[in-house]
Order: C-alpha cells, then sequence, then structure tokens
C-alpha cells in the first residue's frame, strides 16, 4: 500500500447533546486535521469515545473542492483510512490510519474524513430519538510541506447596497482563516462580519456579505488569523 500522512493539530471534543426523549453517542478524536506529504508518508488520528456506551463509528474519506465559494464533497478512492468501521468500548480508543493512494502533486489535493457513528439496535421499549454523531476532518495532500496560501481581498458593494469583501487564493497550498476584525481605516469603527473558522483551497473564492452599507471608495482594515498566523490588509470598497 502506498501511504502519505500527518501533521497534528490541537485535539478537539465533538459532541451530541442529549435532549428530551433522545440519547446520543459522543467521542473525540486528534488531531484534527492532517497535512500529507512525501515526507511524512504515514500518520495516525486517534478516536476516543467519551460516552456511556459502545460507539460504532463508520469511516469515509470524500474529495473536497470548492466551486463557485461552496464546499462541495464527491466519493473518492485517493484516501485510505483503516479501519473502515471499528467499535469502541466506554472511555477506549482506537487508532486510524490515513493514507493517500495517490501520489502528491505540486498543488495541494484537498479531502475530508468523515466519521460517522453507526446507530445500535433500539433497546426494548426505546421509543424516543437516537442522535448520531458524525463529524469531519480535513486531509491535505501536497508534495512539499512549507508551501503557503496567496490571499487577495477585495471589497465591493453589491447592486442591492451590501458589501461584499471576498478572497481568492493563488497560492498552491490552503489558507485557514479566522479571527475577522474588520473596520474603518481608523479602527475606530468596527463593522460587524462572520467570524468563524474558514477553509480557502487553492484556486478557490470565499465571500461575506456584509449588511453594513459602506459608499464606494471607502477604505477598509481587516485583520484576521491565517493559519495561526497574523494578517492585515487595508481595503477599498469598488463599485460593482
Amino acid at each position: 500500500m502506498r501511504t502519505i500522512l500527518s501533521q497534528a493539530a490541537c485535539g478537539l471534543v465533538l459532541f451530541a447533546i442529549a435532549v428530551s426523549s433522545a440519547i446520543a453517542g459522543s467521542f473525540q478524536v486528534s488531531p484534527v486535521s492532517a497535512t500529507l506529504t512525501r515526507g511524512q508518508p504515514v500518520g495516525a488520528l486517534t478516536v476516543r469515545n467519551t460516552g456511556t456506551e459502545a460507539a460504532v463509528i463508520q469511516l469515509e474519506a470524500m474529495g473536497w473542492s470548492q466551486p463557485n465559494g461552496e464546499d462541495k464533497y464527491l466519493p473518492t478512492t485517493d484516501i485510505l483510512a483503516t479501519p473502515p468501521i471499528f467499535t469502541i468500548a466506554p472511555g477506549g480508543t482506537q487508532v486510524v490510519r490515513v493514507g493517500s493512494r495517490r501520489p502528491p502533486d505540486t498543488t495541494e489535493r484537498a479531502y475530508r474524513l468523515f466519521l460517522r457513528e453507526v446507530p445500535p439496535p433500539p433497546k426494548p421499549g426505546f421509543s424516543g430519538l437516537r442522535m448520531n454523531l458524525q463529524i469531519s476532518l480535513p486531509i491535505f495532500v501536497l508534495k512539499h510541506g512549507g508551501a503557503v496560501p496567496q490571499l487577495e481581498w477585495q471589497a465591493e458593494r453589491t447592486a442591492t447596497g451590501q458589501t461584499r469583501i471576498h478572497v481568492t487564493n493563488r497560492g498552491q497550498t490552503h489558507a485557514r482563516l479566522s479571527h475577522f476584525k474588520l473596520s474603518t481605516t481608523s479602527g475606530k469603527n468596527p463593522v460587524p462580519m462572520e467570524d468563524h473558522i474558514v477553509y480557502v483551497l487553492p484556486g478557490a473564492t470565499r465571500n461575506w456579505l456584509l449588511n453594513t452599507p459602506i459608499a464606494p471608495g471607502s477604505k477598509l482594515h481587516l485583520a484576521a488569523q491565517s493559519d495561526g498566523r497574523s494578517m492585515q490588509t487595508d481595503l477599498i470598497v469598488a463599485e460593482k
């Protein structure tokens, strides 16, 4: 088997919350992403069952692209994750090996590994709702580590009076963006902007629509975190 993997990020606890007449599974996975290179061919994810019942987990890898700025997933055989299905006792752990069946390209390829809880047979007399957990982790494959994204930011006023902020990644590797702070260039007037983690794959564009009316020609200042590093850029709102 030809495989490639792994660069760890910090662990992440993901869980489902039990509600009235419902039960839910709970498990933890770390690291929360992996970068596969020719120099780092094999790696592992650790899945821990933090619930009170045995959990059956099934794996599925999907190809990941961002046409028109939207995440799209398609079945793929490029990524091999083993074991494809397993059972974890309460408090137990399972190591998952992940690799690529294809050699890396110069431009990064992106995938998502989905971990799905397989619902157990209902217990006698149970008539409520079973909440089955599903999470996904990003898997990236590229020839060499150390590549950085190349981001081009723009701002424009739309025909409906909204302001659109968009970024295009001209680099050969993804960008992971977070902690957005948008303001006038003086920094005294913050502009509300969605603040959640966003991935921008190579060649892809992501958009943010702002309801705050901003006149064409206005100057904005954007600060954010890009792959854990601070970044700042100044924008001038253009007329579409």
